[in-house]
């Protein structure tokens, strides 16, 4: 599922046209919540969505996102292997972890693999988004 939102006055940092952001998650609720939240940003996207890790990989594979959102709890893997095999893959998109959990141990090895950030998913305000997309980008 694909939504657009555009705002002719926010275009993505580097090119014209909306931002592309796949976000990964198994819980539809959470998706739907995330999309919100993204929607008031501000900032023009495009938002994709997948279900579990090997829907993301699939889609990682043949589209091209400037940022993906990705669940660290997952049915068919967690953050970590999924950053992992992304980065041996070659493929350099910045990736933004949201967790229910709070674990610094986690989150620091998030970081030192990779993640462009981390947010309790009890973060996840608009402001916050924006900011982590801003920082995650270019």
């Amino acid at each position: 599922m694909t939504e657009r939102k555009q705002d002719p006055g926010s275009t993505r940092p580097g090119g014209p046209g909306p931002l592309r952001v796949l976000v990964v998650d198994d819980d539809e609720v959470d998706r739907m919540a995330l999309r919100r939240a993204l929607a008031r940003t501000g900032l023009a996207l495009e938002v994709s969505e997948a279900e579990a890790v090997l829907h993301a990989i699939g889609l990682l594979g043949t589209e091209r996102f400037d940022c993906v959102f990705l669940d660290y709890n997952l049915p068919d893997g967690d953050g970590l292997t999924f950053l992992l095999g992304v980065r041996a893959a070659g493929i350099g998109v910045p990736v933004v972890i949201l967790t229910g959990q709070q674990d610094e141990r986690i989150a620091a090895r998030l970081n030192e693999s990779g993640a462009a950030d981390y947010i309790p998913k009890g973060e996840l305000t608009p402001a916050r988004l924006a900011e982590s997309l801003r920082r995650a980008l270019p």
